[in-house]
């Protein structure tokens, strides 16, 4: 039986690495692709490689893969997106009153009730604030 003695060295740690994205305080983001250009505070719906879509209130083929509303923007499909899940976001700026805030089309926040599609509580504008509070969606079609 023959022996090995091997010596290893420890070198110096590297420089550190490129930051990550910007998170929101409070809440939990995710980071993906964006499949066409959005806006920041869109509700979007993910598919199955990550990317992501503006959901409308009767997209009755995506209502069920709703990921959440983008924080930032991306002017081109393919570019990066931040996408809050829940917590606090900024909506400064929308002029949203105190109250409860629905998905309306193509992803928009509206405080007024859908009278068609689903109807999707997001959350509760409050002061300069939107309280992410994603319900199970209602379908009001007949």
């Amino acid at each position: 039986m023959t022996t090995c003695i091997e010596e290893i060295e420890i070198g110096m740690p590297g420089p550190p690495g490129k930051p990550g994205p910007p998170g929101p305080a409070g809440g939990s983001s995710v980071e993906r692709t964006a499949a066409e250009p959005l806006s920041a505070l869109t509700i979007v719906w993910e598919d199955a490689d990550g990317k992501v879509s503006a959901l409308d209130n009767k997209d009755a083929a995506h209502i069920d893969l709703l990921c959440g509303l983008t924080i930032t923007a991306t002017p081109s499909a393919g570019d990066a997106v931040l996408v809050q899940l829940s917590g606090a976001v900024d909506i400064s700026g929308l002029g949203l009153t105190p109250g409860r805030v629905w998905l309306g089309p193509n992803g928009t926040l509206t405080q007024t009730p859908p009278a068609e599609g689903f109807d999707l509580l997001i959350g509760r504008a409050v002061g300069q604030q939107l309280y992410l509070s994603i319900t199970d969606h209602i379908n009001l079609e007949h």
